[in-house]
């Protein structure tokens, strides 16, 4: 199967994640996804047939009862963050 990543695939996931990336940035994004969608076709070439499939029990009991809650105002929780963008926090940068 082919797995040809477009840049404006590439694009619009940045934008959908409010990320900024240079033009050669993008364009360095592709073969990293191509190679992501290879393995995920992989994967769903597996023989299962013969795998047992067991399920995580837990009982209703062990389940806190879900009370909804007042959020607290964004604006309000955004002054507790030195730098703020559109909306979020602004974290240093953790990888290269």
């Amino acid at each position: 199967m082919s797995n040809k990543i477009t840049i404006e695939e590439v694009k619009r996931l940045a934008g959908l994640s409010a990320l900024e990336f240079s033009e050669e940035e993008l364009e360095a994004f592709i073969p990293e996804f191509e190679s992501m969608l290879e393995l995920v076709d992989e994967v769903k070439n597996c023989d299962i047939g013969e795998v047992e499939v067991d399920y995580a029990r837990h009982s209703l009991a062990e389940c806190r009862e879900d009370e909804p809650k007042e959020s607290l105002p964004q604006e309000e929780i955004l002054l507790n963050s030195p730098k703020t963008k559109k909306g979020s926090f602004c974290v240093p940068k953790m990888l290269d």
